[in-house]
Formats: structure tokens, C-alpha cells, sequence
């Protein structure tokens, strides 16, 4: 079974060059030129035999599902559990130096325990909860060439899921912005079955195919890896 992962479009949070988070209110909408890499993900994704398309309950990704659904006819499935990684409620409020010092990362890889939480915000094991429910839910609904439309953190947290298994924990979490996240990059995964040998390569269960391939043109793309201020 094959599953595509594509991050939303650049959003207004992500342009915002003077801060790493807004109040979601004013930040969780496509920028001009995030709706502009959608419809060229759109145009992209048009050919790659979508079954269906499954969308973060975000206002960024329904608006980058939506814009897919336009170019492939397929009508979005929300599932609520995909949202982006929830930093506490005062966070946007921070000055960027605060923000830059409290990020998830910086919190997550400083506490060993995969509970912590500050406040109201996510914890580490509330995410990796998160993408194992949604691994699940794709495995037993056995659609292949499902697409979700989601974000960079989640995605980059199914990623090293997939690569470190049961090894993954808070002390690699900086270590994950040495994983680009391309807005609207393009990522492939499988889900196979052992054959029974003893090659290692005869794998059960998840598989990494291709990661955050950029969908839009050249002078479009944003994001860590990419050009421009997103994260």
C-alpha cells in the first residue's frame, strides 16, 4: 500500500519574517504564494492516481485540500487528529527570541520524559501517539495511494518514527530540522510485508520512498530546505 504525505501551502505564519508562530487566528490561512504552490501541487498530484485525500483539520491544509479537491474531483475526509504539534496557548504571544527558546524542539530534547508538557501545550508522547493512530487508521482502512495533508512537524515525527522505531525519543528532537519540510513537498510511503527471508531488506511495515520533493516551481518554493522564512 502506498501512502503520499504532503505538507500544506506556505501559510501566513510561515511568511511572517519576524516571528516563528502568530495567533493562529491571523496565521492559519494560506499566504498568495502558499495558495499559488497548491495549485501547482495540485497540477502535480493530478497524475499520481490519488484514491483519496485526507486533510488536517487546520485552516491551511483544508485550504490546500480544497484546491486539490478542485484539480482531482476528490471530496477531502477530515480526520481531527492530524493538527499540527500544539505549542502552549501564550506561545505566539512570546517576543521571537522567547519563541526561539521555547520551541518545541528546545523543550522536547532538554526533558528526558516523553510526558512533559508545559501548560496546555503537546508533549512529545502526545504526538507519537497521534502519528501511530493515524498509521493505524491507514493500515486498517487499506486504501493505497491515500494522500494526507498535513504539516511539518507531524510529518517529520512519522519520519523518524519510521527510521528509529522504538529507539525514537525526545533526545532527538532537535535533531529533526536536519530534516527539510518543503511547503507543499511531496512525500511517499509504503507499507509492506515481510516475505518470510533473512535479507534485512525484506522489511515489515513502514517504508520511506521519497521525501518532501517540491511539487511547485522553482522560484515558489519555501520552507526549511527551501527558500524563504517557513518553517
Amino acid at each position: 500500500m502506498r501512502i503520499h504525505l504532503l505538507r500544506h501551502g506556505e501559510s501566513r505564519s510561515n511568511a511572517d519574517p519576524e516571528r516563528i508562530a502568530i495567533p493562529e487566528h491571523e496565521g492559519d490561512a494560506l499566504s498568495d504564494r502558499g495558495r499559488k504552490q497548491a495549485a501547482a501541487a495540485a497540477a502535480f498530484v493530478a497524475d499520481l492516481g490519488i484514491a483519496r485525500i485526507v486533510s488536517s483539520p487546520m485552516g491551511r491544509a483544508r485550504e490546500t485540500a480544497a484546491i486539490l479537491a478542485a484539480r482531482t474531483g476528490l471530496e477531502p475526509v477530515v480526520w481531527d487528529w492530524l493538527h499540527e504539534l500544539r505549542e502552549p496557548s501564550g506561545y505566539p504571544a512570546l517576543p521571537r527570541v522567547e519563541q526561539e527558546r521555547q520551541r518545541w524542539s528546545n523543550r522536547m530534547s532538554q526533558n528526558p520524559d516523553p510526558a512533559h508538557r508545559p501548560g496546555d501545550g503537546e508533549s512529545f508522547a502526545d504526538l507519537l501517539a497521534r502519528v501511530g493512530r493515524t498509521r493505524e487508521r491507514l493500515v486498517a482502512d487499506a486504501v493505497d495511494r491515500t494522500l494526507l495533508v498535513g504539516h511539518g512537524v507531524f510529518f517529520r515525527f512519522m519520519f523518524a518514527s519510521t527510521l528509529l522505531g522504538a529507539e525514537f525519543a525526545p533526545r532527538h528532537a532537535d535533531r529533526l530540522w536536519r530534516i527539510g519540510s518543503l511547503n507543499c513537498g511531496l512525500s511517499t510511503f509504503d507499507h509492506v510485508r515481510s516475505g518470510g527471508s533473512e535479507d534485512p531488506a525484506d522489511i515489515d511495515g513502514w517504508r520511506c520512498v521519497t521525501w518532501m520533493a517540491p511539487t511547485a516551481p522553482a522560484d515558489l518554493v519555501t520552507g526549511t530546505g527551501g527558500g524563504g522564512p517557513g518553517f
